[in-house]
């Protein structure tokens, strides 16, 4: 079956933000459709559960350069296009994350540069409401001197049961909890349920299991991912496990933290080492154990999505300047190149849409 897939990238003068492709869930072979143009530096996006409409964190043009231009814009997906629905701009660079709350009204982002994130209503139909966003600004730094001179906050998720905005800060070592309904009032701290990272780890990305129960925290800096119980009011620690061989001293940097469609097993991706590490979990204890590490076919992979039917993942090397497809082999965790690579400036953020012709 065939399906609808967006890479977005960072840009060049073309200002092609986000590329519109097919893919073949059967094969992992995969064609590039279209691309939306005149936006710069699409860094992350998310797609609603029925898959009409997309949303995307990147820069835009009109706002000057990109210390300023950072935005959210929201589209419809109609047939192969995406149509424009709105954008609201955030004033500083173009946030890293955005992630779109459980119940489907309100859109989290996040920014690095200047450790700003928040949140925008959506209104009916899925455009951004034009009342103004809710914002938080992080300070603070870090003891790595070159990643943690000060706070940078690099996601921000809701939590699935809707009580917390959780806003991971790669430069503090911190996940900061937000009360999520009281939102309206401006974003009040849960200073109990903060989320204290070794020093130097530089956590990245938050994802919660569909289970509700657990948690999953990728940390950049030290190649490590950590497990959490998640009561409502308390993260309560499990397990750290690395993401590479205990042999390797070498650069390596972690990115992408994702589940396989069945819930029962997580990766994450290393760029440096250039793989993918693959984990058996016990979606109800948070327990972890590393089950196989698969090195990649190119450079840097920064982000990846499993085609639906689980048999591969459609993944962007962004110093390659290349998206491929691997093959997923369930029996053993590992992956091996299926289809590409296709040139493609710094993809670094990969979502899939409905069915091809089945979007109005």
């Amino acid at each position: 079956m065939k399906h609808l897939a967006y890479a977005g990238c960072y840009t060049d003068e073309k200002k092609e933000g986000i590329y519109i492709l097919e893919a073949d869930d059967e094969t992992g072979a995969f064609t590039l459709l279209g691309a939306v143009r005149g936006i710069e530096n699409a860094i992350f996006l998310a797609v609603n559960q029925s898959k009409t409409l997309l949303y995307a964190a990147l820069g835009l043009p009109e706002y000057g350069p990109c210390s300023v231009n950072g935005a959210v814009a929201a589209y419809g997906i109609r047939g192969d296009a995406l149509v424009p629905l709105n954008h609201k701009r955030i004033g500083v660079t173009p946030p890293c994350y955005v992630a779109i709350d459980p119940a489907e009204r309100a859109l989290a982002f996040a920014e690095y540069t200047n450790a700003v994130a928040g949140i925008f209503e959506l209104a009916p139909g899925g455009s951004l409401a034009e009342t103004p966003p809710v914002t938080v600004r992080h300070s603070g730094s870090g003891p790595d001197p070159q990643r943690q001179d000060k706070a940078h906050a690099h996601c921000a998720e809701v939590s699935p049961d809707g009580l917390h905005l959780c806003v991971v800060d790669l430069g503090i070592d911190r996940v900061k909890v937000y009360d999520f309904p009281g939102r309206a009032g401006g974003l009040q701290e849960r200073n109990g349920m903060t989320i204290a990272c070794p020093g130097g780890a530089g956590p990245r990305h938050i994802l919660f299991h569909p289970n509700r129960k657990t948690a999953y925290l990728l940390h950049e800096l030290n190649n490590t991912i950590s497990s959490f119980v998640y009561t409502g009011d308390a993260f309560n620690h499990i397990q750290t496990l690395s993401m590479l061989p205990a042999d390797f001293k070498e650069y390596s940097k972690a990115a992408a933290l994702k589940f396989s469609p069945d819930g029962r097993r997580l990766f994450g991706s290393n760029r440096g080492h250039d793989s993918i590490a693959a984990y058996d979990i016990e979606p109800a204890t948070g327990r972890m154990s590393l089950l196989a590490i698969s090195r990649l076919a190119g450079q840097s992979p920064r982000d990846f999505e499993f085609m639906p039917g689980g048999r591969f993942v459609l993944l962007g090397h962004e110093n390659s300047d290349t998206l491929m497809s691997y093959a997923y082999d369930q029996a053993t965790g590992r992956f091996s190149p299926a289809y590409g690579p296709l040139p493609m400036r710094r993809p670094v953020c990969v979502k899939f849409g409905p069915e091809r012709g089945s979007a109005p």
